[in-house]
């Protein structure tokens, strides 16, 4: 302690900047790693809320996916002598017109049970007709708000809302305010109450629920009426607790927290390499100092201890920082992330406040500290090494032992063959992410001989734009490669992960824009909400009668989709004609022929499924796979596979009449429809509006609009990860500062000699210049390079284990001439400050011998 006060505290006074950055590069690494997982922890804890306040004292639910239970299942479930309360719900999201207030979350429940599962506390004066079901269900009109939605609103006893409905625009009737708290509390407080067979007609469910939410008598186990009802209904329902809702969410979520994961922790690698720069620049430096330590009795591991301690204080201070800044960027992020989520998964949630998990926040911590320890270990035990003769002489040159060298090639050498066998033979995702690994550390071990080849390609060019400059620029770089790969190595990880960004944007642009131009090639897509992932609304069959009969119409392709359970996890269902979507619409066949499959799924002899659900789930042509339905099995064979990125979880495609019979819904989620060719697309638009939507909820939509929508949606997914990307580059920029500053406070003897004989501070300072462009070079040489086996990795993971989605490799090159300009220009920025200082200093001071 004695020494960091004495002697490392007036090295950061006289140090302040070079100081700050070692903290902010800490900083940087635990702020996004804070931010990004903590938001996306309260997004999920938001909802996993949600479903707890609305499912109040219920111990068990009954579902059947989207596609609802029938009223005929509430009278079985009610008839066991087991169940002491059995609640019908219909749950959905709807628009409000209400200035300010935009969605509210509609929670329908038969009054004359549910109070018996859910608490309402009701404003004073106003229970007696809440109280009563009778009063309330003869006003189908009837709604009870919260007191957060009802203030915000100006509303009261007796206000009306507008809201759209599947039977046009309507006015419902606030008849009851509940108290903050509880159930209050669901969705932000933007909740509202009513009948549930008012919002069968309401939200187009036909004769149908979402659920049923039950209690069972105090003498029952639960476990056993689980099994009872699971007996009793079949196994085309899902019997389970409330939480197993939360869970489902978590699960379709996984692919975007671990994206989160795999970026932070390598912005987090790239931290290592500014922090250990920064500490080399320490001891370079601070020779004189720790000759003299030396000199005066100090031991090796005094003087290592005392690097390792300034480390740890600065790793304390930027976690703490850090973790600060991270909890500002998870309370701005929360916000997109949440509405993303909602929006890819249709769920009806709102992101809350920020919740902050102190286990996250002390792991964040723990990482900060230890990345900067690790990082200060090689220049502790760097300064610990010194000969005290050595350390009282200015100047001097890195060495490096051929038998260092050859280890380390050896090392390298066999990683890279180890991850280039695990990647070919790989079948788990495990092996993968190891092969990801070894490639990563085999290139970080290649960094010191790659630079000083580099360094001697280079030199000519170099020498060729200024012959003095740029010979002592290159001279420079090949005598220290340590000293400069650390900036290059930094600079190579974070240009890595851009190409790796970069590429999966550009596949994922690419696949998605064709997938987009030949799946959804229909003209319009009239549908009862505004965009394609909502599924709170539905049509009734007679729809399609009417659509038919207008004019410029060619073909109306009625289409149901909604989430069912497939092997314990929810996959998207699309039941429509099949032929007819193969004759319009040209599939991408990976598996199994195009002809043969569509008339084997016509004729009901078999379903398509799509690659991301066979290659999660290991299926392949011809396998026979299971859906559970409401009225039994369906065991069908697999016809073929196909690219679809419809869902993130998978897609069964199956012939709309086997889905009615299966599961005896008649709704349809939306229409496909072609016009005739010459016909006006706005024309026929406002026909349709005429026709279908003077008494219902229509929208209509163009095939530009969907484009626009599932494009913006992989907008929203993309700039969230560009963020942890703009922050690995500017660590990395910062790392080229801190090479730059340590190999000027290791040349100033060379310097002072050049400006004594006569060099021009200009020729000086060109010369910095040029090594932070060589620098800056160099690393985006191996950056792009170690980009493309990073872009390799990256899809590979996306489709064995985070989405099974299938893209091309399509490398970025656009992306990678863009940084050319960026990092060369940012390398001449971080090449000011020390450039100044090898000018500025007195050249007494700067040729002292000691």
């Amino acid at each position: 302690m004695l020494l960091l006060r004495l002697l490392s505290l007036p090295y950061v006074r006289t140090h302040i900047l070079r100081s700050v950055l070692t903290v902010t590069g800490i900083m940087l690494g635990v702020a996004v790693f804070v931010g990004v997982r903590a938001a996306n922890d309260s997004v999920l804890e938001g909802f996993r809320d949600t479903v707890n306040r609305i499912a109040g004292r219920s111990q068990l639910q009954i579902s059947a996916g989207d596609a609802g239970v029938d009223e005929w299942v509430l009278e079985r479930v009610q008839s066991l002598p087991d169940v002491r309360t059995a609640v019908p719900v219909i749950e959905a999201v709807a628009e409000t017109d209400l200035p300010g207030q935009g969605s509210v979350l509609v929670l329908a429940v038969d009054m004359t049970g549910d109070r018996a599962l859910r608490q309402y506390e009701f404003q004073a004066g106003e229970e007696e007709l809440v109280d009563d079901p009778l009063v309330f269900l003869a006003q189908p009109d009837s709604l009870i708000v919260t007191r957060q939605f009802a203030d915000r609103g100006g509303l009261r006893i007796g206000s009306r809302i507008p809201m759209r409905t599947m039977d046009g625009d309507r006015l419902f009737t606030v008849r009851g305010i509940v108290r903050p708290g509880g159930l209050a509390a669901a969705y932000g407080g933007n909740l509202a109450v009513m009948d549930v067979y008012s919002a069968q007609k309401v939200f187009g469910r036909g004769r149908r629920f979402d659920r049923i939410d039950l209690a069972v008598r105090e003498t029952a186990s639960i476990d056993r009426v689980r099994e009872d009802l699971s007996a009793a209904l079949g196994p085309g329902f899902q019997v389970e607790p409330p939480a197993v809702r939360g869970q489902h969410l978590e699960s379709m979520a996984r692919a975007f927290s671990r994206t989160v994961d795999l970026t932070g922790c390598f912005a987090l690698l790239v931290g290592v390499f500014i922090i250990h720069n920064t500490f080399a620049v320490a001891v370079v430096r601070r020779r004189p100092e720790i000759g003299v330590l030396r000199a005066l009795g100090a031991t090796r591991a005094q003087v290592r201890n005392l690097f390792l301690g300034e480390s740890l204080i600065a790793g304390l201070l930027g976690s703490s920082a850090g973790v600060g800044v991270g909890i500002a960027i998870a309370g701005a992020v929360r916000w997109e992330l949440g509405n993303m989520l909602g929006t890819l998964y249709d769920v009806g949630q709102q992101p809350g406040g920020l919740r902050l998990d102190a286990r996250l926040l002390m792991l964040a911590g723990g990482l900060g500290v230890m990345t900067s320890l690790v990082s200060g270990v090689l220049p502790a035990r760097s300064a610990a090494a010194v000969d005290p003769v050595k350390a009282l002489r200015r100047g001097g040159y890195e060495a490096s032992s051929a038998g260092g060298n050859r280890l380390r090639h050896t090392v390298a050498a066999w990683m890279a063959a180890a991850s280039l066998a695990m990647a070919v033979f790989g079948r788990t995702s495990g092996p993968l992410y190891a092969a990801y690994l070894g490639t990563v550390l085999s290139a970080l071990l290649l960094a010191p001989t790659l630079c000083r080849w580099l360094g001697l390609v280079l030199r000519p060019l170099l020498v060729a734009v200024h012959p003095v400059q740029g010979a002592l620029a290159a001279d420079s770089l090949i005598r220290a490669p340590r000293r400069t790969s650390a900036a290059v190595s930094a600079l190579m990880l974070a240009l890595a992960l851009g190409v790796g960004f970069g590429g999966i944007a550009r596949s994922t642009y690419a696949s998605i824009g064709d997938w987009v131009a030949a799946m959804l090639n229909c003209d319009l897509f009239v549908t009862p909400s505004d965009s394609l992932t909502k599924r709170d609304f539905l049509f009734s069959p007679g729809v399609e009668a009417e659509l038919r009969t207008v004019a410029g119409i060619d073909e109306v392709q009625p289409v149901r989709s909604l989430r069912i359970r497939f092997r314990a996890r929810p996959i998207l269902l699309v039941a429509m004609d099949v032929q007819a979507l193969g004759r319009r619409a040209p599939m991408r066949v990976v598996a199994g022929d195009r002809d043969g499959m569509l008339r084997q799924a016509a004729a009901e002899n078999g379903v398509i499924v799509s690659e991301n659900l066979a290659q999660s789930e290991h299926l392949r042509p011809g396998d026979r796979i299971r859906l559970d339905t409401p009225r039994g099995a369906l065991a069908l064979p697999i016809a073929g596979i196909v690219r679809d990125y419809s869902d993130q979880s998978g897609v069964v495609f199956l012939q709309l009449p086997l889905y009615r019979r299966y599961w005896g819904d008649e709704s349809i989620s939306l229409f496909r429809v072609y016009l005739e060719e010459g016909a006006d697309h706005a024309e026929v638009r406002r026909r349709i509006l005429e026709r279908v939507g003077r008494d219902r909820r229509v929208f209509v939509l163009t095939n530009a609009d969907v484009r626009a929508f599932i494009m913006g949606l992989a907008d929203r997914w993309f700039g969230l990860t560009w963020i942890q990307l703009v922050v690995a580059v500017l660590v990395a920029v910062l790392a080229i500062a801190n090479a730059l500053t340590m190999s000027i406070s290791d040349r100033r003897q060379e310097f002072a000699v050049l400006r004594a004989i006569g060099a021009a501070r200009a020729q000086v300072r060109r010369a910095v210049w040029l090594e932070a462009i060589a620098i800056a070079a160099m690393g985006l040489l191996l950056g792009l390079a170690l980009g493309a086996a990073n872009l390799y990795f990256t899809l590979s993971l996306t489709v064995r284990e985070l989405a099974g989605l299938g893209l091309d490799y399509l490398y970025p090159w656009g992306v990678s001439a863009l940084m050319w300009p960026i990092i060369l220009a940012a390398a001449f920025v971080a090449a000011v400050a020390p450039a100044e200082s090898a000018v500025r200093t007195p050249l007494s001071e700067a040729l002292e011998y000691e």
